[in-house]
């Protein structure tokens, strides 16, 4: 198939894949080279995953759709990463996904980046609430489409020290957005 142009044959793809990932199922069986496309950024721009959603069985860890599905959520990642630091609400959405995603490390580092950049603690919490709005307003919710992958190597000393909102620390302000997130998705 090396006759057709790498351009046409990613858009063949991704317009194939926006019917239903399934579909593109003959294409990563068919080669490496297929493969390569299908799981390129282009490839996987208007992937259909709607099926993940309502059958959560085919994103388990005996499924074997879920190497497909791990891909998608990491280039999502990796396109949202690329876009997070020049906006703060994207970059506080990047740093509870990372978190919910299971990926400690890195998004605490993006959280106190994100705190580093906010003038006042209230002023976090505002986007924090924006970005919590805004992931409501998405769709249905509660598919709880992290479970089993959020943690936290352990809770912040100071965790059940803050009386109000306004004495939160950075840490126990990324852990209660992703609880939050957790149970939202």
């Amino acid at each position: 198939m090396s006759f057709i142009l790498n351009p046409l044959i990613t858009d063949i793809i991704r317009r194939i894949g926006s019917q239903g990932f399934r579909y593109l199922g003959p294409f990563i069986a068919a080669g490496p080279w297929l493969k390569e496309i299908v799981y390129s950024r282009e490839g996987l721009l208007d992937v259909d995953l709607d099926e993940f959603m309502f059958n959560t069985r085919l994103g388990r860890e005996e499924s074997i759709y879920r190497p497909f599905l791990l891909r998608c959520a990491a280039e999502a990642l990796e396109m949202l990463g690329e876009v997070a630091y020049s906006d703060l609400y994207t970059m506080f959405a990047f740093a509870v996904m990372l978190l919910c995603c299971g990926s400690y490390e890195q998004g605490m580092i993006v959280t106190r980046t994100f705190m580093a950049r906010v003038e006042t603690l209230q002023y976090a919490m505002d986007i924090a609430g924006v970005v919590e709005n805004q992931v409501r307003n998405i769709g249905p919710g509660g598919q709880k489409v992290f479970s089993g992958y959020i943690h936290f190597l352990e809770y912040p000393i100071c965790y059940f020290d803050h009386n109000t909102n306004l004495t939160v620390c950075q840490h126990c302000l990324a852990l209660s957005y992703a609880n939050t997130f957790h149970e939202m998705c």
